[in-house]
């Protein structure tokens, strides 16, 4: 019974985390497929980041007890730990800066068209001052109301469907850019591997490593299926991508404003205390939380102050750091048992890095990060054939 409600926490968890305006943002850029290819697109692109990505680092945070980026000390050492935390910190920090400003923005849209009324400031500072409060709570409180505030979005985002279904249709072009199948695939996969240094902090104080990564990885993969089908179909439906004008129309405005509200709460309290856990390494600090506070106070005032462009450079630069370092470890954990000299893995690491730009020229149909995965993995494997590990990082490995 206890396993049951600790599963449970975990599925509303990450359920929350997916439910988020920039998930329906993304699915909006698959309009140019059409709904067959966008659709295909879309599970292919998730079936790839949470049960690729997801699912073994899940699983590794259960298993050795280590947040996400600790396991980064199998293959690379303690210097790869920092470099490794030093890197999601920023990563992490730019996803708080762009999570609230798509929430001013949307939240702006639906206050401008209710009430007349528009303050980029004081809608960013609401949501700054309700993630705060989520990271101050104490943890049974914490999922207590978690969990409720999702069960609401969930209900919130079966309305915010049953409203584009009910939408009037309309033959205008949905979109004037192109988009091929691969790169459909490629902005899913790395839109859930932007989770991937995460997951292992939530799972790591759980036992049963691979149900809780099931269950952790299949909760954010319903809930950003649905967040991107909603985006395809609302501009495939009606011709725009503003999904808050179709809600103020439909007279849920209201809903929706708390609807975004409090999803990009349940969303960005991961990435701040999440970017609070790679400070704590690179630190050895021992207040997470109020680092976690420190991360949402200066992601508020990069939101205030920074244009919010190259959205999808962002994703793919999130992709180009985390899948080679992932793969390294993944192979180092699940595949050899044991480790490279971490100089190598290093190498090897920067190797990925270049070859996903240069990959992304093939426009392979299941987008970059897979071919970098499988081939890095394979170079790495094949290396350590003819490197054979030292007696040190044997014994690191096993401990």
């Amino acid at each position: 019974m206890k396993h049951d409600g600790i599963f449970r926490s975990q599925f509303l968890l990450w359920l929350g985390a997916a439910i988020s305006i920039a998930e329906i943002l993304t699915g909006t850029l698959m309009a140019p497929l059409g709904l067959t290819r966008g659709l295909a697109a879309i599970v292919l692109g998730h079936l790839i980041g949470c049960g690729l990505f997801l699912v073994p680092a899940g699983y590794l945070g259960a298993k050795l007890h280590q947040s996400a980026l600790a396991s980064a000390q199998l293959a690379f050492g303690r210097g790869g730990v920092l470099l490794a935390s030093g890197l999601n910190a920023l990563q992490l920090v730019g996803w708080t800066a762009v999570m609230i400003v798509n929430a001013q923005l949307a939240m702006n849209s639906i206050s401008g068209k209710l009430f007349g009324f528009r303050s980029p400031l004081l809608m960013a500072t609401i949501v700054a001052i309700l993630i705060i409060a989520w990271l101050l709570m104490g943890s049974q409180l914490l999922f207590k109301i978690n969990n409720a505030v999702v069960g609401l979005l969930v209900l919130g985002t079966v309305l915010m469907l049953v409203m584009v279904f009910m939408a009037p249709t309309t033959s205008q072009s949905v979109s004037t850019t192109s988009m091929t199948f691969g790169q459909a695939v490629e902005l899913n996969v790395t839109m859930a591997l932007s989770w991937l240094p995460l997951i292992g902090d939530y799972t790591q104080r759980v036992d049963r490593p691979l149900p809780v990564a099931l269950v952790s990885a299949g909760g954010y993969m319903l809930g950003s299926l649905v967040m991107f089908v909603t985006g395809l179909l609302v501009v495939l439906r009606t011709g725009q991508t503003d999904i808050t004008a179709l809600l103020t129309r439909s007279g849920l405005g209201l809903v929706a404003l708390l609807i975004i509200v409090f999803s990009t709460v349940t969303t960005t309290f991961l990435d701040t205390y999440s970017a609070a856990t790679s400070l704590a390494n690179l630190t050895d600090s021992r207040y997470v939380n109020r680092l976690a506070v420190g991360v949402m106070v200066v992601g508020l005032l990069i939101a205030l102050t920074v244009a919010m462009t190259y959205y999808q450079n962002f994703l793919y630069l999130i992709g180009s750091v985390f899948t080679p370092l992932y793969a390294i470890i993944f192979v180092t954990y699940f595949v050899r048992h044991a480790t490279l000299p971490y100089w190598l893995n290093f190498c090897w690491w920067v190797v990925g890095i270049v070859a996903y730009y240069q990959l992304q020229a093939i426009d392979f149909i299941g987008g970059t990060t897979l071919l970098v995965l499988v081939g890095l993995s394979i170079a790495v494997w094949l290396t350590g054939i003819i490197v054979k590990p030292t007696e040190l990082e044997y014994r690191e490995l096993s401990h």
